[in-house]
């Protein structure tokens, strides 16, 4: 099989997990917002991105180092005593700031609440925050062996149980906001369950191996730096709007930000079948091209989906949600195209990581949350929630270039600037077209049906223009059969 071939059945695999997981928030957006309003939205937004901050910490990067190491120490015994210690390592970093959140519950509510009867959904917090990385370590571990399947069911029994027990508790029993982070919680004990006991073989506190940690721990301290970044240019910024504009502007900036993270589930199928791909082949003659090829498609075909969004992103919003919330359209726009450029750097950290160099990368990303952070209080005042937006997309961009330029450096990949210059220049005259149209189409059928019209035609607009290199590349991917 080509090496294009195994990627793409890979991530059409791997897609499955993510895309379940999508799914089911995707599903659950409708439900919860035609439940609660924009301002208690707001407070499940904050929760939940308090959670993402605490997993960067409790992970700290070694899902990166653990691949690297079990390539490296490919014996049986050795893989397992990596996993182990990576596992030891996040249970108990997970207890210890669950514990830290119990005690500070009430002051945390009324921090960013301004109401300590929401402290109870702290407690619920941290529950969820002990169990919800472990199915994470459980799907990696798939994914180096090249098994995506027992990955894709690993994933889905936290996916299912979380939108399971959300809609019991929140449609059927109307327990209300506690009913959200208690079908999160449930979920993700019963993936942690489902986990160690797939992978009792593997996960053994035998295996872990102290002194292993240092060393992964060193690998993988500038991600974690590189994470706590991309986070205060993504989740921190529910922060800044709920203190500088309300609650319920918060509420509609994270439905916006939803809905938009959608849109990554296609790099990032491209990311999971491609880490372990690219290691793999690394020395291979041909990697060059096929690293750049990949990080061109990804790219392309990202602008084509953040497009799509732009273009339905009014009757998305009326169909999905409920009408209170259609003022989060042009913040749905924004970070559509966020979301397309922030997970380009993913996919080219695959350079930085058969070099063993993480820095470069870390670097950029501290460049981009520099000036997302001193932009976010001047244009979220000025310009409210569509003004925060703006200012992570300028901060992700900072990141993307400066990625590129490091990735260069420390191995040249093949990617024709001039082909996704491009690629572009279409999407900026298709935008000017839909802006200069959408008067014409002011009911739910004509947007639908318009927007329809503007995808299409992009997307036969790119695909012209991609069709030579594409073939080309199929064909190099079919010369490197059997490498």
């Amino acid at each position: 099989m080509s090496i294009f071939r195994r990627l793409l059945s890979d991530a059409v695999v791997y897609s499955l997990t993510p895309l379940l997981s999508s799914l089911v928030g995707f599903l659950l957006v409708p439900v919860y917002t035609r439940t609660f309003s924009p301002t208690d939205y707001g407070a499940l937004a904050l929760v939940n991105t308090t959670t993402t901050l605490a997993t960067i910490f409790v992970v700290f990067g070694l899902d990166n180092s653990s691949a690297i190491w079990f390539w490296e120490h490919p014996e049986k015994h050795e893989r397992s005593k990596t996993f182990s210690s990576w596992l030891a390592f996040t249970t108990v970093t997970s207890v210890a700031v669950a514990a830290l959140a119990l005690l500070l519950r009430a002051p945390l509510s009324r921090w960013l609440f301004d109401d300590v009867r929401l402290s109870g959904l702290w407690v619920l917090f941290a529950v969820n925050l002990v169990a919800v990385n472990i199915p994470r370590i459980g799907i990696l571990w798939y994914r180096m062996e090249r098994k995506p399947w027992p990955a894709v069911g690993l994933g889905a029994v936290t996916s299912v149980g979380t939108a399971a027990f959300g809609v019991l508790f929140v449609v059927y029993l109307h327990v209300g906001l506690s009913g959200v982070i208690a079908g999160q919680a449930i979920g993700s004990w019963l993936g942690t369950i489902a986990a160690l006991i797939a992978l009792r073989r593997v996960f053994s506190v035998r295996a872990v191996d102290p002194p292993r940690l240092p060393p992964m721990l060193r690998v993988s301290a500038p991600l974690v730096l590189m994470t706590n970044l991309n986070w205060v240019m993504s989740g921190a910024v529910a922060y800044f709007v709920n203190f500088l504009c309300s609650r319920e502007d918060a509420g509609l900036y994270q439905v916006a930000n939803s809905l938009s993270s959608v849109l990554g589930l296609v790099i990032f199928a491209f990311d999971q079948a491609w880490a372990p791909l690219a290691l793999s082949i690394r020395e291979v003659p041909v990697a060059r091209r096929v690293y750049g090829v990949t990080v061109e498609a990804a790219l392309v075909l990202g602008l084509l989906l953040a497009f799509a969004a732009t273009a339905f992103a009014t009757p998305a919003l009326l169909v999905i949600t409920h009408p209170e919330y259609v003022p989060a359209r042009w913040v749905l726009a924004i970070l559509a195209l966020n979301t397309v450029l922030i997970n380009i750097p993913s996919v080219l950290s695959v350079t930085f990581a058969r070099e063993k160099v993480t820095m470069p990368l870390a670097k950029a990303t501290a460049a981009g949350a520099i000036v997302t952070v001193a932009l976010v209080p001047l244009l979220t005042t000025r310009l409210g929630k569509e003004g925060a937006a703006a200012a992570v997309l300028v901060g992700t961009t900072i990141i993307l270039g400066l990625s590129f330029r490091a990735s260069q450096a420390v191995f040249p990949i093949d990617v024709r600037l001039g082909r996704i210059g491009g690629a572009v220049l279409l999407g900026v005259v298709w935008t000017g077209i839909f802006l200069a149209t959408r008067r014409f189409a002011v009911t739910l059928g004509p947007m639908i049906g318009h927007a329809t019209l503007l995808v299409l035609t992009l997307a036969v607009a790119i695909a012209v223009l991609y069709r030579r290199p594409l073939r080309e590349a199929w064909a190099e991917g079919r010369a490197a059969r059997g490498t």
